[in-house]
């Protein structure tokens, strides 16, 4: 990572990057073989795929691509491959992963919302990085925002002054401080999930659709409280070291208390 990505990042939370070609090749056309075999067409136009599935359908799709590309390990393995150098350059090269999510957005969808929220909330760890894969061109309300940190920080901190605070008017009252990423088929957006970030309906005629998966390093310190968002329970190991598989699977330090 070149000196001016990094402090890009600190700065905004966020660094766009283009991703392997050849990788992406790979994911983007296991996804569409996936649909294409599920619903038994041809020929498949991501960004008009409003137009061939009714939006009650849709969400059993989902879950359907879901479960298949988390299932195959080299879709797994291409994903993180194609955004390597800047992931291990991030949080280092001993890594666990979270599963891959997936969403499809259709236009003026209200179903697919994510709302303004930090990864945090959920007990996941402050030192993981979220690699967002968007497979169509997006911009504006197709794509999704972001807080930087500064601002984040003063919205978390009126959060927990108030548990009953409007998020509704906590989005208006920051709505120029959304940060909307513009991205083109091929790149992906880089990005620190405790700023606050999410999306809204989707107001472009286009449909959306995107995946990410979260890294962390396998020594980088967790939430200190009981939660399931743990080593083995939420992150899978990804490429341990020798001395790392080695020291988990005997427990030397037992020996030591």
């Amino acid at each position: 990572m070149e000196i001016s990505q990094k402090n890009f990042f600190v700065k905004n939370g966020y660094f766009k990057i283009k991703l392997n070609k050849k990788k992406f090749i790979y994911i983007d056309k296991k996804i569409k073989d996936i649909v294409k075999k599920k619903l038994n067409i041809n020929n498949i136009n991501l960004e008009k795929f409003h137009t061939k599935i009714e939006l009650e359908k849709l969400n059993n799709l989902r879950l359907f691509i879901f479960k298949k590309i988390n299932e195959d390990k080299k879709f797994k393995e291409n994903l993180y491959h194609s955004a390597k150098m800047n992931i291990d350059e991030m949080v280092g090269n001993e890594l666990c992963c979270s599963d891959i999510n997936l969403s499809i957005q259709f236009p003026k969808d209200k179903s697919s919302l994510l709302e303004m929220h930090s990864d945090f909330f959920s007990g996941e760890s402050l030192f993981q990085i979220n690699l967002w894969v968007p497979f169509v061109n997006v911009k504006r309300t197709q794509s999704m925002f972001i807080i930087d940190p500064i601002n984040s920080l003063k919205i978390l901190k009126k959060i927990k002054n108030d548990p009953k605070i409007d998020f509704n008017k906590i989005h208006k009252n920051y709505k120029n401080k959304l940060k909307w990423i513009s991205v083109k088929k091929g790149e992906a957006i880089l990005f620190s999930p405790n700023c606050l970030h999410g999306n809204v309906v989707n107001q472009e005629k286009k449909t959306r659709w995107s995946i990410n998966i979260r890294y962390k390093n396998i020594f980088s310190p967790e939430i200190k409280v009981k939660n399931e968002k743990k080593i083995g329970s939420y992150y899978n190991l990804l490429n341990p070291k020798a001395v790392t598989l080695f020291n988990l699977n005997y427990d030397f330090d037992e020996i030591t208390k």
